[in-house]
């Protein structure tokens, strides 16, 4: 008895959700609001017709919503999960965390008849690309941020060598035994 009576309320709570999500009629649209302008209403096909490619689309993006927001809702909240694991991790860095953030948080959570029809993509995930940091201010490198560490100066490349010149001499001999003919320095 108990299990029929819950079988019942989710249908009732299902087709309630369904009828909510219906849009209103035409005919009811126009009797409640007659001065609704015309910029922003859907062109509609001549003589009264029905426009059914419309109107499949958004059938198919009605029922697709059915199963995209909850796997969508799921991917978002397991994302933000594993983006807070991803900030404790890596002690604190936003960049890491931040990646993992937007590409499980951003995207679409709605399907429309447009993103059905091929009109517009669909992104479930969002980017994931990052701003690159920003470059330390201070030229010195025993100067102090005012969080206290040292700050970060890049690497100067060394300056190119001229290949095969004669009095160019190699930067590094190796570790191996010297070549017959030369000699140790």
């Amino acid at each position: 008895m108990m299990k029929s009576t819950k079988g019942k309320i989710a249908i009732y709570v299902l087709v309630a959700l369904m009828l909510a999500m219906t849009p209103v009629p035409r005919a009811l649209a126009q009797t409640a609001s007659p001065a609704a302008p015309s910029g922003t209403q859907v062109p509609q096909p001549d003589q009264n017709g029905v426009n059914w490619p419309g109107a499949g689309y958004g059938a198919a993006a009605l029922v697709g919503n059915l199963v995209y927001i909850p796997c969508k809702m799921v991917y978002a909240l397991l994302g933000g999960i594993v983006g807070g694991g991803t900030w404790l991790v890596t002690a604190g860095n936003s960049q890491a965390s931040n990646t993992v953030f937007r590409s499980a948080l951003g995207g679409d959570y709605v399907l429309t008849p447009q993103m059905i029809a091929g009109q517009q993509p669909i992104h479930f995930s969002g980017p994931t690309d990052t701003p690159p940091p920003a470059p330390a201010v201070s030229n010195n490198a025993s100067s102090m941020t005012a969080g206290g560490a040292a700050s970060v100066q890049p690497i100067q490349p060394l300056p190119p060598t001229s290949v095969g010149a004669a009095n160019s001499a190699p930067l590094d001999h190796g570790s191996g035994p010297a070549p017959r003919g030369s000699s140790i320095e």
